[in-house]
């Protein structure tokens, strides 16, 4: 008997009539419409499971991630490709022992630079080939725990290339790595465990909802990742754009939800490729804070850019890399003193005064400009050197109407040093 002729019998033995024409075709109908409903009901309820056992099995495979491209909403996702492999990693769930701590109450003290001396991230004599181009070049690298570590380069000078040697994407020809004291890729579940990262740009489901991502992701990570979606949402200012599909986000919007889906994990360790292309000031600006919310806990956040001035703005140590070889690294304020001070200087004949300078050997470069002079400061004490400027104008005879020093900016070191490079080879 089919499932409509025994509804109507169930019908028939309560006592329904159903003797009259128009009620027997309004009782089939609404039968009908049920059964239709039920039927949709279970198909899309199977879908979302098929697509969530997917996505943890993507999730489990070295180098590949669970996300895939936007797709337009309302049309089926595009085969995956060798570049959306490159989305928001996702590791290994962390060993039952030691469950991860909900986001923003990991412990900061313990973790800061110059108080536990350890490294987040040490690397040694790595190197990496692709035929004949030498893509990474015996680099060396430390970043304490604790602290914002960009690593700067112009583009194709091997930043990414890095990164993904140390998350395990792509085998290294030479060297070593640990990520926060665990070897890489030996032990790369155990590596990963409190990492996360973003490769390339974070690439999710279009037709889905932020939410509904963030639930594909923690699905692989167990119940402890789920319970952290609404604390990462409310991190990143996503939360009243949750229940929006991702293909309506602005690349903004993508970043931030990019960076949600690494708080899933509680990481001690964030590794970003250029989190800040496409941002308008307002996005940068947004970025800068929750990286820089991040350290304050005690957090290590490593970030490529080229983008030397929100560098500045963000990291508390850099590594400049060219042709895949890290030139120099160190703290920002420790690099750019080294590099010496600027000073304006307003005065009554800037020809004379930059004479009188350049007999003397106080400044590395004296430049005339419309009002004045531009004096770059030998290594040494500033504010000695500055008064030392004034006294000799003065002896001099020419009047000083005004001094103004300024430090020498990650930009005109970073610009120094390629320079300087440059003539040496």
């Amino acid at each position: 008997m089919s499932p409509i002729d025994s509804a109507l019998q169930g019908v028939a033995l309560r006592g329904t009539p159903l003797s009259g024409g128009p009620w027997l075709i309004i009782i089939v109908l609404l039968v009908v419409a049920g059964l239709v409903y039920g039927t949709r009901n279970s198909t899309r309820h199977r879908h979302a499971n098929r697509l969530s056992r997917r996505s943890g099995r993507l999730a489990s495979k070295p180098g590949r991630s669970s996300a895939r491209p936007d797709t337009p909403s309302g049309t089926p996702d595009s085969p995956p490709t060798q570049q959306s492999a490159t989305a928001v990693l996702l590791a290994s769930p962390a060993p039952a022992a030691a469950p991860p701590l909900p986001v923003g109450q990991l412990p900061a003290a313990s973790s800061w630079p110059g108080q536990s001396g350890e490294m987040a991230v040490e690397v040694s004599g790595l190197t990496k080939r692709f035929g004949a181009q030498l893509a990474v070049d015996d680099v060396d690298l430390r970043v304490p725990r604790g602290c914002a570590f960009g690593y700067l380069g112009p583009n194709g000078a091997g930043k990414t290339t890095l990164i993904r040697v140390l998350l395990g994407l792509t085998k290294a020809d030479s060297g070593s790595v640990a990520l926060l004291g665990v070897p890489m890729p030996r032990q790369r579940s155990r590596a990963l465990a409190r990492v996360g990262a973003i490769v390339d740009e974070p690439r999710f489901h279009g037709h889905l909802t932020g939410r509904e991502n963030l639930q594909i992701l923690a699905s692989a990570r167990g119940d402890a990742a789920g319970g952290r979606i609404g604390p990462a949402l409310d991190r990143t200012g996503l939360t009243q754009r949750a229940e929006d599909v991702v293909s309506d986000y602005s690349m903004g919007m993508r970043q931030r939800l990019g960076l949600a889906a690494c708080l899933l994990a509680d990481p001690q360790l964030l590794v970003l490729d250029e989190p800040m292309n496409g941002l308008d000031p307002a996005g940068m600006r947004g970025i800068r804070d929750l990286i820089r919310g991040l350290v304050s806990e005690g957090r290590t956040v490593v970030l490529s850019s080229h983008l030397l001035d929100e560098v500045e703005r963000t990291c508390d140590a850099v590594a400049i890399v060219d042709h895949g070889r890290v030139i120099r690294q160190g703290p920002i304020h420790e690099l750019t003193r080294a590099a010496g001070a600027a000073v304006e200087v307003q005065c009554s004949d800037p020809g004379a005064a930059a004479s009188v300078l350049g007999e003397s050997m106080l400044p590395t470069s004296v430049m005339v400009t419309p009002s004045g002079l531009n004096v770059t400061l030998a290594t040494g004490s500033a504010p000695d050197q500055t008064a030392e400027i004034n006294r000799r104008l003065v002896e001099a005879g020419i009047s000083v109407y005004g001094l103004s020093q300024s430090h020498t900016t990650l930009e005109d070191w970073f610009l120094s040093v390629t320079s300087r490079l440059g003539e040496d080879q």
